[in-house]
């Protein structure tokens, strides 16, 4: 009111001095202040009285032919129709405004560019949001506002993951998050949770949002905590906490409602709904009741009322979101065509995340298979395992792609339950659908990035303070400053995109994998889970067949105890517990040998895909696995790839196979290992000393050697991270060189050698994916490696990878190469394990 006052005083002032012929500046001023009056009077008697003064004001920008004033009345414009919701008529002033933008000066055109972007996300217009905000945090960053830096840089990330394009959001926020802007970060966190949970990564999700929420103030803030909460239920249910998400969706339901805040509330209950249908959904079946199916038609009556509150306030995203719960609901009450009825009524609106769209193609997809239509059901399966492929492209980081794949999980499942009554030919197509979705090979072409040099030279001296530091609470500092590192690195790892060059892995197709596998003389083992049995399609001989095998608990019991005895089996004091430690071992692997292995007959040798259950179980300890070349592939078609005679599996390995000079084979020896160096002289001799020994091994040589064909052999002490498997190394001379620094040039090597401790195990993940150094070489694009799942005494170590160099010199392939020497050395020499491919030197 003060300043409607003042506006009016100033206008009667304005006329006044104009007199009867009022000069250009008088003009000019009276247009400027009937722009300013007119948010004043939307204010104070809405939008008929703001307008009323835009059209005087327009009439003298007309007169004046003023592009100044032109562009200072669209922006007025677009600010006064964005207010009462026109917001297409703000669009058209904010255009105006952006055509005109030398009318205002850079700190203006700063918040010009702003408010596009925001106005651009209310009209769902993504890709215009992100130029806004790009432009808006150059020019804040020119002008040295922190504040409004943060604004757009932070919201050029939110616009990037609308997009789709979560490295470059995360890379938004990450540098958003770094500016020394006072500003109230809540919001800030609360959307990178959920980034980080459209990523896969639930459990970061989880530990961001629970940091956020213990940063906010117990008065004030109840929605934004409310928020927290909601996203935190979302997070708990991708990971099967069911409980957990339960309670978070209650207590962010109460808020909300407390508040008033219809939508939300609707939204908070339906991921109530969703817990608790997981958790009827995850009762065994002969838990089932009545009272089940009472409850899923509360659920599905509920949803439906959400849906018709969802009408009522025209948000087409919750109502659908809504009709899907219902379905799903309806689907364990034993009602598909209801299920399908309301299936029909979507409106199909895309709010651009895929695990949205990936978690309605599952209760489609079930809905399909309630009514019979199993044909219809797998084509929708298989159309989006295509999408979560698509979904991967793009990101250089592997970790970030790894962890993608748990969105697929319950498709992937379903596919397989589809799959198993169709026969032997239908399960191997589904299991390779799935794995082939999420086949990370190869990931090059990642840009040098300085910030995560830094970080992991920082790493890397904390881990050397760490392996000479005896005091209990120095070691405690060191390791929670590493894992801050870790932190840090991983998540300047998932910003960074893969450039333009780099290129995806050739695919086979699945019968001619099946011909490779007849070529190699090689028959394939496929374990999977199935209603808590270890099932596996077999190629033996060339014919297809599925089996049906023992528990998967007694499965991984006895696979778990195989590898404990092992690792004792591997001290050489044990004494008199020798003897117990050894029986206990082959009489476990004597049962799993005759229900895993046996049963199929196979006299070849033998291709593996397995399940976390038997994922690090060290087969040669198996009775009728001994002397047996075998290999633990990725997939079947993976497998096929790798072996592809003169393929390769990156891009640019024409350019660099064929250099002047570079050697055939790399031998880095790490410190502390007693025989490390005979045993690299050993390796240079059987391939008649072509080659380098780095004497002492450095990162750089290694790395560069890896990304070039040829054989390497690294004799090093590792380590598997199991919470990091990123993080997993390769002790060499100049420090640790880990998984992650790998991802920048890719490696390209033929055949690795791993003679280190535990670098062959691997660490599961939601969505059945795993990450290890090991299996990161080869995601990387290694043909195949070599690499231990418990420790081996140096002794032993020597003698066999010396013998397997012997014999892969003398032409045998990877895998019988492995075996023979595992075979004539000691059985310890069980834990190392062929993965991946075959090569051929």
């Amino acid at each position: 009111m003060e300043a409607a006052r003042t506006l009016a005083a100033a206008l009667e002032e304005i006329d006044r001095t104009a007199g009867d012929a009022p000069s250009r500046e008088h003009l000019e001023l009276r247009c400027r202040t009937l722009v300013t009056l007119a948010l004043t009077e939307l204010m104070l008697e809405g939008v008929d009285s703001a307008v009323a003064r835009l059209a005087q004001a327009e009439q003298l920008v007309v007169e004046l032919d003023d592009d100044v004033l032109r562009a200072r009345l669209d922006y007025q414009r677009a600010n006064i129709h964005g207010r009462v919701g026109d917001l297409a008529s703000a669009w058209d002033g904010l255009e105006g405004a952006v055509r005109r933008l030398d009318a205002f000066s850079e700190h203006e055109q700063c918040s010009v560019h702003l408010s596009r972007g925001m106005l651009a996300f209310e009209l769902l217009r993504p890709r215009e949001a992100l130029e806004s905000f790009a432009e808006a945090a150059r020019l804040a960053h020119e002008l040295g506002r922190a504040e409004q830096e943060f604004m757009a840089r932070h919201n050029e990330g939110y616009a990037a993951y609308l997009l789709g394009d979560l490295p470059r959001s995360l890379a938004g926020m990450a540098r958003a998050e770094e500016l020394d802007a006072d500003v109230f970060l809540g919001p800030a966190r609360l959307d990178r949770a959920q980034v980080l949970l459209e990523a896969g990564l639930a459990g970061e999700a989880i530990e961001a949002l629970e940091a956020g929420l213990a940063e906010l103030d117990r008065d004030g803030h109840d929605q934004m905590r409310a928020e927290f909460e909601l996203a935190l239920a979302r997070a708990h249910r991708l990971l099967g906490h069911v409980d957990l998400a339960a309670r978070a969706a209650a207590s962010a339901r109460d808020t909300y409602a407390r508040l008033g805040a219809t939508a939300w509330t609707a939204k908070a209950t339906l991921v109530g709904l969703l817990a608790e249908l997981d958790r009827q959904r995850r009762a065994p079946r002969e838990d089932a009741d009545p009272a089940g199916r009472v409850t899923a038609l509360a659920a599905a009556a509920t949803a439906d009322e959400l849906t018709q509150t969802a009408t009522g306030l025209g948000d087409a995203e919750l109502a659908d979101n809504a009709r899907v719960v219902a379905a799903q609901a309806l689907l364990l009450a034993g009602d598909p065509a209801a299920a399908q009825a309301r299936l029909s009524q979507l409106e199909q609106t895309a709010n651009g995340s895929l695990a949205d769209e990936l978690d309605s193609a599952v209760v489609q997809a079930m809905s399909l298979v309630a009514t019979g239509d199993r044909r219809a059901a797998r084509g929708l399966l298989s159309r989006a395992s295509r999408r979560l492929a698509a979904g991967q492209q793009g990101s250089a980081s592997l970790d970030l792609r790894t962890a993608r794949a748990i969105h697929g999980a319950r498709l992937a499942e379903l596919d397989l339950e589809l799959a198993v009554p169709l026969g032997s030919g239908a399960v191997l197509e589904a299991l390779e659908r799935w794995r082939s979705a999420t086949d990370r090979l190869p990931s090059l072409g990642r840009p040098a990035d300085e910030q995560l040099a830094v970080l992991t030279e920082q790493l890397r001296a904390v881990r050397g303070q760490l392996r000479g530091e005896s005091d209990p609470q120095q070691v405690r500092e060191l390791n929670e400053q590493a894992g801050r590192l870790e932190r840090r690195i991983r998540a300047r790892d998932w910003a960074l995109s893969r450039s333009d060059d780099s290129t995806r892995a050739v695919p086979v197709r699945l019968r001619e994998a099946r011909e490779h596998l007849v070529r190699v003389d090689r028959d394939l083992l496929w374990f999977f889970r199935h209603r808590g049995r270890l099932c596996a399609v077999g190629i033996v001989g060339g014919r297809a067949s599925m089996r049906d095998l023992m528990p998967v608990e007694r499965a991984a019991e006895l696979a778990q105890r195989v590898r404990v005895d092992l690792r004792a089996a591997a001290t050489h004091h044990l004494g008199p517990l020798a003897g117990a430690v050894w029986s206990s071992l082959r009489a476990s692997a004597r049962e799993l040998d005759e229900a895993l292995v046996r049963p199929w007959r196979s006299d070849r040798g033998l291709v593996a895909v397995t399940c976390p259950e038997v994922s690090a179980l060290p087969w040669a300890v198996l009775p009728s696995m001994a002397g047996r070349p075998f290999t633990v592939a990725l997939s079947l078609t993976s497998y096929a790839r790798r072996g592809r005679a003169g393929s390769r599996l990156g891009a640019r390995d024409a350019e660099v196979s064929d250099a002047p000079g570079m050697p055939d084979l790399h031998v880095s020896v790490g410190p502390g290992v007693p025989r490390g160096l005979s045993e690299g002289r050993s390796v240079l001799g059987t391939w008649g000393g072509r080659g380098a020994l780095a004497e002492p091994s450095r990162r750089d040589l290694l790395v560069d050697a890896l990304a070039r064909p040829g054989v390497v052999h690294v004799a090093a002490h590792g380590t598997h991270q199991v919470e990091s498997p990123l993080f997993s190394s390769l002790v060499l001379h100049d420090g640790p060189v880990f998984a992650h620094e790998l991802q920048p040039t890719g490696v390209r090597a033929d055949h690795v050698v791993l003679s280190a401790c535990d670098v062959g195990l691997a660490s599961a993940r939601p969505g059945h994916e795993s990450l290890g150094l090991a299996l990161s070489l080869l995601s990387l694009g290694a043909r195949s490696v070599v690499a231990a799942v418990a420790p081996v005494p140096d002794d032993v170590a020597a003698a066999t990878m010396t013998r397997h160099h012997g014999l892969l010199a003398s032409g045998l392939p990877s895998d019988e190469a492995l075996a023979r020497a595992v075979a004539e050395t000691d059985d310890v020499a069980a834990a190392f394990l062929s993965l991946g491919g075959q090569h051929r030197p």
